[in-house]
């Protein structure tokens, strides 16, 4: 089983080119869809991946959230997502044969990351959500 840990504040903010209060629903919107997207990839690759998306700041009480086999949300209330991704990073390649992926735009964590044994898909400015869903599936399937 393998694990990605998605730093969902930042892969939000690269993927739909924005950020800060003014964008402030948008961006809980776009969350959403983050979070739904990859409840979906988890079901088509049940028992072979699990996701673990990250976010700054306290809980939200999105009415929609999808909940389910390979995905769980967490939220970073005290400190940085980034704390909390590289802590899990660190004790789940105990649990995941060493494959935690993190998924970020963010270079500093993404080398951290590697540093402490893990894996980094880079996610870049302008890249489609489906980009980067595909990419980690066809890890999985083999194809392209």
């Amino acid at each position: 089983m393998r694990l990605y840990c998605v730093d969902g504040t930042n892969v939000v903010r690269v993927l739909w080119g924005y950020g800060g209060v003014e964008f402030r629903e948008q961006e809980e919107s776009d969350c959403v869809t983050l979070v739904e997207s990859f409840a979906v990839l988890g079901r088509r690759l049940a028992g072979r991946a699990e996701f673990e998306i990250f976010f700054d700041g306290q809980g939200r009480t999105w009415k929609r959230l999808p909940r389910g086999a390979g995905l769980s949300v967490r939220f970073a209330w005290d400190e940085p997502a980034d704390t909390l991704i590289l802590d899990r990073v660190r004790a789940g390649s105990f649990g995941h044969e060493g494959r935690v992926t993190v998924v970020t735009a963010d270079g500093e964590l993404g080398r951290r990351a590697r540093e402490e044994g893990g894996r980094w898909l880079t996610v870049r400015p302008g890249e489609r959500l489906e980009r980067v869903l595909g990419s980690i599936e066809r890890r999985f399937t083999g194809k392209g």
